[in-house]
């Protein structure tokens, strides 16, 4: 009956997807190599408004009806790098990502902060083994040297464990995040170009929490806006029930 209803019930499914999305940025903002997400917003259903009058209908104009969540768009723009002292932990800078094998298939991600598992594979806790150039890397110490091109030698160069397999992607909008900073791809991958490794670092996530903050604030604002006129549309509605019956 109320066409606020739709516009007002639109509005708070979006900023309620919305608020997932930033709550997600924040839990993840100590996530090395993690990537900010937005929601990107759009409108549905475009009215044309009349004015009526003693001159008769005159037009005032489009009007947008319901907001609706359009897309998740991730920013893929580097964080930085902090020192964490591990060997086995690598910092990327420039455009790349590090290929990991899931039992899932291959994923990837800018998250260096690698281990070792029970069988002395490099590893990203959690999600799989890393891989090399030539397939997963094993090692036989934790006292490793890696270099700028990811080449994995013991501490004193002597033997060589592997290359770390560095990609990157002409389009990322192949690219869909899975979780916290890693990826799945639609298509394959190219050999990265300008990708730097750097030792005993690993990279900032690129969430700026003062920024998710506020828009944590200004969606919650909104979504008790929203919530307050529906109670006034639902007393409308009472009202109008109660005089048709009373009729």
């Amino acid at each position: 009956m109320f066409q606020g209803y739709y516009d007002l019930a639109s509005n708070m499914i979006t900023q309620n997807r919305n608020m997932n999305i930033i709550s997600n940025n924040i839990s993840n903002v100590s996530t090395p190599g993690y990537k900010t997400d937005r929601l990107m917003e759009s409108t549905f259903r475009e009215e044309m408004i009349y004015r009526y009058d003693q001159q008769g209908k005159t037009r005032v104009g489009m009007v947008s009806r319901m907001n609706i969540a359009d897309e998740r768009v991730t920013d893929y723009s580097e964080g930085g790098l902090r020192e964490t002292g591990s060997p086995l932990d690598v910092g990327l800078t420039g455009n790349g990502f590090f290929a990991v094998q899931t039992n899932n298939g291959i994923v990837y991600t800018r998250n260096g902060s690698f281990n070792l598992d029970d069988e002395r594979y490099l590893v990203l806790p959690g999600v799989g083994r890393v891989l090399g150039t030539d397939g997963p890397i094993q090692l036989t110490t934790d006292e490793v040297g890696i270099d700028k091109q990811g080449n994995i030698t013991t501490e004193d160069g002597y033997q060589t464990f592997g290359t770390l397999r560095i990609v990157d992607f002409t389009d990322y909008n192949q690219l869909t995040k899975i979780t916290g900073g890693v990826f799945q791809a639609a298509g394959e991958p190219q050999a990265a170009q300008n990708a730097t490794v750097t030792q005993r670092y690993t990279e900032y996530s690129n969430v700026s929490m003062a920024d998710e903050m506020t828009k944590m604030m200004s969606g919650q604002r909104v979504l008790q806006g929203s919530a307050q006129i529906l109670k006034i549309y639902d007393q409308l509605v009472g009202k109008i029930v109660t005089i048709g019956t009373a009729s």
